[in-house]
């Protein structure tokens, strides 16, 4: 019964692509730290298949530039 509950939850994150969104998040905790993600990042979503990500100050948004030059994330910065 558990097994069946994990697998249709799984499903339902792909479906809704809420998974790329907790990767991408991993990812930038993982380069940048969780006390950066915490204190800079305001809000994270997806927009058109590209996850959207708005920071409180230009450095922030630097730091998520150069990020997303080395690896190949789909990320926004409005």
């Amino acid at each position: 019964m558990a097994i069946k509950l994990n697998k249709i939850l799984k499903d339902i994150l792909k479906d809704q692509k809420i998974d790329k969104l907790e990767k991408t998040k991993k990812d930038i905790m993982k380069m940048l730290g969780e006390k950066f993600y915490k204190n800079q990042i305001t809000k994270m979503y997806l927009n058109n298949n590209k996850v959207v990500i708005e920071a409180k100050y230009i450095e922030a948004k630097t730091e998520l530039n150069l990020i997303k030059k080395n690896s190949n994330m789909l990320i926004g910065l409005p």
